[in-house]
């Protein structure tokens, strides 16, 4: 499979990954050969990526860390408690506990998670899939950093969240197609407090966790908000949301920016760390995250060109790519695959 622009799709195309609503319907099952009017709907979705058939590479699959039953329920349950919460209901504890168990579970049945691209995301539902994201990431971090497993559902519930106090910003200021002004900054910085404000009226809920959305963008070196909290004025648990937090939303696909690579959200992720991001739990995301993706299309220095079959889960930057052309831009018909972990003179370039 790969991933490609929804304006470069044609008819004829086969869906590779299947493609869900904000509500958790399915839109287009794996499979499904594209139309003009499945190319028309998915933009007025306001997606803009969505994952194929390569018939070079047909049976090539981009690893998930969760099943999609989990997550499309996970989705579901951030955007109904929202929704709860909008009009003056409580978070329904029950539901969202059994999801986040149904998270760690998965995680932990599984041996060196490593997660690949991000899911297809609307515009519109990007609040509700990025709560997962992060649960998914700091649930990693946390148990690689040797949090108890009822710390790191606790860590978990607070990540899951983490952003609730957006139901009280005006949606037009969320999803503004610009930079925000000064005033609507500030009325954006105020979600921390109201999400901490909402969960620790919950009594099920660990007041720490509520402190997890109250301070996720807290910097070490007190540049962030609320509070200016510096060092270790700021919960550990909140510093693995902050990192995980960061890397989802540099990695998605939002209505004012366009998603980054991996490998160029962990380079600046990279330089944040030790000044504004804690360096043990940066060490235990880069653990977890595959600089290039299964499917991506890369150039290598010796201008040949081909697709990341697999990951080396001792070095995920340097991963095993089967060749589709040469040096001369010819296509080459035979397989032919490079470790770059064994081929130390050989490096990626550039994505495709």
């Amino acid at each position: 499979m790969k991933l490609i622009l929804v304006e470069n799709l044609e008819s004829g195309m086969k869906i590779a990954r299947t493609i869900y609503g904000k509500n958790g319907q399915v839109l287009l099952s794996a499979g499904m050969k594209i139309k003009k009017s499945y190319i028309n709907q998915l933009k007025g979705l306001n997606i803009k990526e969505v994952y194929i058939v390569d018939e070079n590479f047909p049976d090539l699959q981009v690893p998930e860390p969760i099943s999609d039953k989990t997550r499309t329920e996970a989705i579901k349950t951030v955007k109904k408690t929202m929704e709860s919460i909008k009009n003056g209901a409580n978070i329904d504890y029950e539901e969202v506990s059994q999801v986040v168990d149904s998270i760690l579970d998965e995680l932990l049945l599984q041996n060196n998670v490593i997660i690949h691209l991000n899911d297809i995301r609307g515009y519109d539902d990007y609040t509700f899939k990025h709560s997962v994201g992060v649960t998914i990431i700091s649930i990693l971090i946390a148990l690689d950093t040797g949090f108890t497993l009822d710390e790191v559902k606790k860590i978990a519930l607070g990540a899951f969240l983490h952003d609730i106090g957006k139901i009280k910003i005006n949606k037009d200021i969320i999803m503004k197609p610009g930079k925000l002004n000064d005033e609507e900054y500030e009325i954006v910085k105020k979600h921390s407090k109201y999400g901490y404000d909402i969960i620790r009226k919950q009594k099920r809920i660990n007041v720490l966790s509520a402190h997890v959305a109250y301070q996720h963008h807290e910097y070490l070196d007190g540049s962030g908000y609320p509070r200016g909290l510096k060092g270790d004025e700021i919960l550990k648990w909140a510093q693995i949301v902050t990192v995980a937090d960061i890397y989802d939303a540099l990695t998605s696909d939002r209505v004012y920016k366009k998603m980054l690579m991996p490998y160029e959200a962990l380079k600046i992720i990279d330089e944040l760390k030790g000044t504004k991001l804690n360096p043990e739990y940066v060490a235990a995301l880069f653990k977890h995250i595959a600089a290039y993706p299964v499917g991506t299309i890369v150039k290598l220095n010796n201008e040949e060109e081909g697709m990341v079959v697999d990951v080396n889960k001792e070095d995920l930057s340097s991963p095993i790519i089967r060749l589709i052309k040469d040096s001369n831009g010819e296509v080459i018909t035979e397989i032919k695959e490079v470790d770059l972990v064994h081929n130390k003179s050989l490096k990626i370039v550039k994505t495709i």
